[in-house]
């Protein structure tokens, strides 16, 4: 039995976790047969209760899926794999893994293995080794991370090229039905829902980024075909209403996204579709959101990130003011509905800078407006001149959270750039045509509880 985790987490959304589907795919294509997704989200379990999880089923290999601010979590969960069976082989993977790679497995003492990038390669070539005692050499595979007597050796990471060669999720390990209505971006207009992904990589530097990091700067994509498959399979078998594409750079050619719209009306898909991870606004004219908007988009989020043209600039975005305003009311005229993403407290940024952004994000036409502050997220441009300018060290992981506040500029506490991202939101979404729209879109009482907890999460807790 191979376990792949989604660890406990104090994350608010909860959708499948398409990157551990992915490892799934690869071992069953490998003759793993046996393999379990656990989302302890998903489930609500306390420690104890994964505990009581692990006696159920016994697995010989837990994988742990990581992101930063995950760690103290997976350290105190396979500390509780390690004290039910030592014998059992722990993994490591995910965001955290691949930016800080040795590191990694120098902080998690009990992990056995990890890997950087991708592990769809690595991951069942050390199943066979584990499971099977097949004589695969470990510096042999891809993406590797591994003890040898009192050092750590990092093998080359290898990213897969025919991504269509990965095969559809396997969803009967993750249902989208069983999943709550608590989507990343909040709002949705069908359930169920599934995520998707037509792309890897991101050809753009945007300085405080993790996604070079993790996946590289070479655009690979699904066919359309490909992912137009899955999505009538998702349709007809599982009753999905509502993709949410969480590509990074879905947008980057025009041809693809009209081949993806055509594809929609050639096969009568009756569907919704949005981007919570964002679409690039310098990429977008009338014509492509047109004919998204007649195929089923009905909002996109844009990476808009600062209303300062200094910090623009120092992020490199590769976006003017001008350009943003321009493209947002663009997108307006299209008849959908943008909402942004904005970064509060960015190294150098002074209290006029971020005034500047609360103000943008209002005179802009959006829907929503997400504050996050600023993360020093491990591997980043950013990240290693503040390393280098003595201004932080190895960051808290748990802080590294959109409600946190891990990193404050100079001449800015920590308590008043709090102050300040609670200001830009009551700012934002206490305007009546705001508020209004918001409200309207709520669901249930269910869903307006989740989204009060996230409202008290970044307002209070820092």
């Amino acid at each position: 039995m191979i376990l792949l985790v989604v660890p406990i987490s104090h994350t608010h959304y909860v959708m499948p976790p398409i990157g551990l589907g992915y490892l799934a795919a690869a071992l069953r294509r490998g003759g793993f047969d046996e393999v379990v997704i656990l989302d302890c989200v998903k489930e609500g379990l306390s420690f104890n209760g994964f505990r009581g999880f692990l006696e159920r089923i016994k697995p010989r290999i837990v994988g742990f899926q990581i992101f930063s601010y995950d760690f103290d979590s997976v350290v105190k969960s396979i500390e509780i794999v390690k004290q039910l069976n030592h014998e059992t082989k722990v993994l490591i993977g995910g965001a955290h893994v691949s930016a800080t790679s040795a590191l990694a497995l120098e902080e998690i003492k009990q992990a056995d293995y990890g890997f950087v990038g991708e592990g769809e390669i690595g991951l069942p070539m050390l199943a066979g080794r584990l499971l099977r005692d097949e004589q695969i050499p470990l510096e042999n595979i891809p993406g590797l991370i591994w003890r040898e007597n009192s050092s750590i050796r990092e093998n080359a990471r290898t990213g897969v090229e025919d991504l269509d060669s990965l095969g559809f999720q396997p969803w009967d390990l993750m249902p989208p039905a069983s999943y709550p209505d608590n989507p990343q971006g909040g709002f949705y207009k069908r359930f169920p829902i599934a995520p998707i992904s037509t792309t890897r990589g991101c050809p753009y530097l945007c300085t405080f980024c993790g996604s070079g990091v993790n996946m590289g700067h070479k655009l690979r994509f699904r066919s359309i075909d490909h992912v137009l498959d899955e999505m009538v399979m998702l349709r007809n078998d599982y009753g999905v209403g509502e993709f949410h594409i969480i590509d990074d750079m879905f947008n980057f050619y025009k041809e693809r996204v009209f081949g993806f719209c055509q594809g929609i009306k050639d096969r009568k898909l009756d569907i919704n579709y949005t981007f919570p991870n964002g679409l690039r606004l310098n990429q977008l004219d009338m014509e492509m959101l047109k004919i998204m908007k007649d195929t089923g988009a009905y909002a996109f989020t844009v990476g808009i990130e600062s209303g300062s043209q200094r910090i623009l600039d120092s992020m490199k975005k590769g976006l003017t003011l001008e350009l943003i305003e321009e493209k947002v009311n663009l997108i307006n005229s299209a008849g959908l509905e943008p909402s942004g993403f904005f970064i509060i407290g960015y190294p150098d940024e002074t209290v006029d800078d971020i005034n500047a952004t609360i103000n943008f994000a209002k005179r802009l036409r959006l829907k929503r407006a997400h504050f996050s502050n600023f993360l020093p997220l491990p591997g980043t441009e950013v990240t290693r001149k503040l390393i280098e300018r003595g201004e932080i060290r190895r960051p808290d992981w748990g802080t590294l959270f959109y409600s946190k506040v891990p990193y404050a500029p100079k001449g800015i506490t920590k308590k008043q750039l709090k102050r300040l991202q609670r200001r830009a939101f009551l700012e934002f979404y206490l305007r009546p045509r705001i508020l209004l729209k918001l409200l309207s879109e709520i669901k249930s009482l269910r869903h307006l509880k989740m989204i009060l907890i996230r409202a008290v999460d970044y307002l209070f807790r820092g």
